[in-house]
């Protein structure tokens, strides 16, 4: 089932899906130009001009998707961009896929670079807990 929006539209993953409420810690706001709901493999995928909204990141990009099942969002973009949405910690990142789980931790895939405080960090692999600040990278 595909459902187009000629105006941007603003969604939540609790409203989405109901049953996903007690997975994420907070809600989640997603701004996109198109949404498919794809309910046989419990998934939705935004495309477009995407915007993801927590109380500790944004995200900006050209496609993402939730998963049902994983609780994940794969977000995909050329590049996608993240960053700090709390002023304490600030932070901002980019990469080709960013994966953004139900605890609000993050994964920076392929051509990965953060910039924290003073800090700045590129890898293949980046690994960030924005509550935390806690980051790791992989080759």
């Amino acid at each position: 089932m595909k459902i187009k929006f000629s105006q941007i539209i603003y969604l939540s993953i609790i409203i989405a899906f109901s049953h996903s409420v007690a997975t994420f810690e907070k809600e989640i706001q997603i701004k996109s130009d198109t949404v498919e709901f794809l309910k046989e493999i419990n998934q939705i995928s935004f495309l477009n001009n995407v915007e993801i909204i927590s109380n500790f990141v944004s995200i900006s990009a050209k496609s993402a998707l939730y998963d049902d099942l994983s609780e994940v969002i794969s977000i995909k973009g050329m590049p996608t961009s993240i960053e700090s949405n709390n002023g304490d910690t600030l932070f901002s990142g980019t990469a080709e896929k960013i994966l953004f789980f139900n605890d609000e931790k993050v994964h920076l895939v392929g051509n990965a670079s953060m910039k924290y405080e003073n800090i700045s960090i590129s890898s293949n692999i980046i690994i960030f807990n924005p509550k935390t600040g806690k980051i790791s990278s992989k080759e």
